[in-house]
């Protein structure tokens, strides 16, 4: 599984004229292939999907009944993912989305609840990028640990005022940002 998703990724790279979106068709595979393997054969997966209320991540994962599973934000192969973590819209992914994927297609980094639990990569993107060859296959059972944790969650249900009382807030600091934001900028342009 992880070979043949190693050569596509190569493949894609040594090209030399793909975009981040290139990939996703490869990634989007290679998880609907992972879910089968673990018995989840009724995962959905949407590329792109329309915006929700903390922006727009590259891929949402659904288990088949309706339930989201969770998000995967997916950046170019090589990206600095440790500047990416810190950067705006990660935050706001990890203080929205309660199971969270941050990923360059080669390294996976998992957040639950904003937090990081857990992280590999599965091959380094300058074989192919310079040598332009296909990278080794590594730490396949610690990517299988990672993907099978990101499959297991399944969204807190609200039983108490208080469960309900974290959610919301969680949304109404993304809101609050987003309104002075929005302020601000309409502010400037009227001054112009």
């Amino acid at each position: 599984m992880l070979k043949n998703y190693l050569t596509e990724i190569a493949n894609t790279t040594i090209q030399g004229d793909a975009r981040e979106e290139s990939f996703y068709p490869h990634l989007s595979s290679l998880v609907k292939l992972f879910s089968e393997d673990i018995g989840k054969k009724k995962t959905h997966i949407t590329i792109l999907p329309k915006k929700t209320e903390a922006g727009n991540p590259d891929f949402r994962i659904w288990d088949g009944q309706q339930n989201i599973v969770g998000y995967i934000e997916a950046k170019v192969p090589g990206a600095d993912l440790n500047k990416i973590e810190n950067s705006e819209q990660l935050k706001r992914y990890r203080d929205t989305f309660p199971n969270v994927i941050l990923t360059d297609f080669y390294e996976f980094r998992l957040y639950r609840d904003g937090k990081l639990i857990e992280k590999t990569f599965i091959g380094r993107p300058f074989i192919a990028r310079k040598l332009k060859t296909l990278p080794p296959v590594e730490n396949e059972n610690e990517f299988r640990s990672l993907l099978d944790k990101f499959f297991s969650f399944s969204l807190p249900k609200v039983f108490s005022a208080e469960t309900l009382a974290i959610e919301l807030a969680k949304r109404t600091r993304f809101l609050k940002e987003e309104v002075i934001h929005q302020e601000l900028e309409d502010e400037e342009n009227n001054s112009n």
